[in-house]
């Protein structure tokens, strides 16, 4: 255990923080991630938070009533461009100079924002399935080693692959968030945190795994359906991903379809139960890749 001292020096090393929040639409679940910012503000000197509302379609007034009027909450209205495009907007008017991302549904557990405060590189931090839900066997499958959050095999500590750094539960400098922006070509939340996490990678830009920095994942999925057309618009951004950087086609297509025939192949079996979700996951993921997604396709977070 670490010695007053010891815990003097790390809360010496702590910076102020801005946390960067793109919603759309989620009011209520928005309100909880705020209520756990306010009530870990004093693990901090200062926090920033700044929710940009991605083109809600709810009046303004809704969105305001999430915040709590005694916690400084900057909540900016803009049209509906996509979570990327929120981030830049946001990331261009933070006050601080260590940035946070967190999801409207993400909401950090006690000790999850000073980790982030005390890191000096990228920090991706856990991301868990809320406590206060129950747990389905689809959220099973789907996280924390599964299609959705695959944290198996990652070290405490240790760095992470580009592949690992999510658009939440994600802290690094906001000079590299400057120097490189999202790119606002994507329109969805998905594979824009792997293509950013590319050019950090070429700039040299590293990052790192912390187990202790939680964030609980306010998201039910009774059954696999909707994570089908979320996986669907997620090859699909991949596509436009390698066509920005072709060298990401390794990742964003052959790694998929290897793992698809080592499946088959029985050189990476799957047990059983799983096998059939995790077959229509990666279905779902190359006919959005190759551009044929269903008619029903629509958002989900």
């Amino acid at each position: 255990m670490a010695s007053g001292k010891e815990r003097t020096a790390e809360a010496a090393r702590a910076q102020p923080l801005s946390v960067i929040i793109p919603t759309r639409d989620r009011a209520a679940i928005l309100a909880r991630t705020l209520a756990a910012l306010r009530d870990l503000r004093a693990e901090l000197p200062a926090l920033d938070v700044i929710v940009v509302d991605d083109g809600s379609a709810s009046a303004p007034g809704e969105l305001s009533s999430a915040a709590d009027p005694h916690f400084d909450v900057r909540i900016l209205r803009r049209p509906a461009l996509g979570p990327a495009a929120a981030r830049n907007f946001a990331i261009a008017r933070a006050r601080h100079e260590r940035i946070l991302l967190l999801g409207d549904d993400t909401r950090p557990a006690p000790g999850c924002l000073k980790l982030h405060a005390c890191a000096r590189d990228g920090l991706q931090g856990r991301i868990e399935w809320d406590p206060q839900n129950p747990v389905t066997p689809v959220m099973q499958f789907l996280a924390p080693a599964g299609p959705q959050f695959w944290f198996a095999g990652l070290v405490d500590g240790a760095p992470i692959p580009f592949t690992g750094i999510l658009g939440s539960n994600y802290s690094a400098p906001a000079a590299w968030f400057r120097a490189e922006p999202y790119d606002e070509g994507f329109r969805d939340a998905a594979f824009e945190d792997t293509e950013l996490a590319w050019r950090f990678r070429l700039r040299g830009y590293r990052s790192r795994f912390s187990a202790a920095a939680i964030c609980w994942h306010d998201h039910a999925y009774e059954s696999i359906e909707p994570f089908l057309t979320r996986q669907e618009r997620a090859g699909e951004a991949a596509r436009y991903g390698v066509s920005r950087h072709p060298a990401l086609a390794w990742w964003a297509l052959a790694r998929p379809l290897a793992v698809e025939l080592a499946r088959r192949t029985g050189l990476r079996p799957i047990a059983p139960a799983l096998r059939q979700w995790d077959r229509h996951c990666r279905h779902a993921y190359l006919r959005g890749f190759f551009g044929w997604r269903s008619s029903s396709a629509g958002a989900v977070a």
